[in-house]
This record gives structure tokens, sequence and C-alpha cells, in this order.
């Protein structure tokens, strides 16, 4: 028996008429999980796509709880403050003199990862590839030949032990 597939472009066709513009048809056909916002405007609605990282999506299919979600996230914070990650938007304000060496803060803050990926033990691999690299925790097992399944559990050990060391 053949199934129907649905109308997709339905809920853009209708926003276009109500003079909201929500995306194409074809956003529809992910799997994001979009909350609808109320605006300042009166009658006027915005999506909000609720699964930017691979632990919004852990979280959004409860997959772990809330408790390792924000100790995910504050790992990610304290990685991202201390320059782990490259900005994708240049300054435009006008630049006095090239910076090569990393701020006392953003030293500090880099030893501070890496003495808590170094307290983690076996389990920061795990941490780095999920929290910091925005990958698969099945990526992750797969990679190193342990069962695909595993990799979610490990994540859930791992992401306890940093809830435990922040004392959430």
């Amino acid at each position: 028996m053949a199934r129907r597939r649905a109308n997709l472009a339905l809920p853009a066709r209708e926003n276009r008429r109500a003079g909201r513009d929500e995306g194409p048809a074809e956003r529809y056909q992910h799997g994001d999980i979009i909350r609808i916002e109320p605006t300042t405007r009166a009658g006027i609605s915005c999506r909000r796509v609720m699964t930017q990282s691979m632990l919004d999506r852990y979280v959004a299919r409860k997959q772990i709880t809330q408790r390792q979600f924000d100790a995910g996230r504050r790992l990610y914070g304290l990685w991202r403050a201390a320059g782990g990650e490259q900005r994708v938007i240049a300054y435009y304000a006008v630049r006095v003199q090239g910076q090569t060496e990393m701020s006392d803060r953003e030293a500090e803050l880099r030893h501070r990862v890496t003495q808590l990926l170094r307290d983690m033990g076996a389990l920061s691999g795990v941490l780095v590839h999920v929290c910091l690299c925005d990958s698969a925790a099945r990526d992750w097992a797969v990679a190193r030949g342990d069962a695909p399944q595993a990799g979610l559990a490990i994540l859930r050990l791992a992401l306890d032990g940093l809830a435990d060391h922040w004392r959430l």
C-alpha cells in the first residue's frame, strides 16, 4: 500500500497568505524541533529552531537530562571563552595592532579546560567530540571501535561527572 506524502508546501503557503515569512517549504522536511514564539507585533509569531547542537537534540529527545545538558553547555561556554572556537564574523573596528598571543584570561580559561578534561580521564574524548566539536556520540563510539549504542551511555556518564564536578 503506497503511503501518501504530506503536502509540505501547505504551511509555507498559509504563512505567505497571512503575510508571514517563515522560510521555504523544504524547511518543514527536516526533523528539527521548532518552537513558535510571539513577537512584539500583534498577531505575528516567529519560529525558532531549538536543535542547534547535538546537546540540544539529545535533551529535546529526552536522551540526556537537563542537568547533563547544563554541564555540557557550561563546558562549551568555558572552551569558547578560552578562544577554542574561531570567530566567524570579523571585527569592523580599526585594528591597531595584530594580536598573536592569547590574553591572560584566555590562557587561564584554557588551562582550566585542559585540567578539567585531564581530570575526566578516559571520558574526556566523548566530551570533546560531542560538546566541543558538535558531533554525535554514536560517531565517537564507532570511531573507537565500540558499539554505536555505547556512545550515548558513555556521554551520559561523562556529563554526570561534569555536573558532579560543578555541583549542578
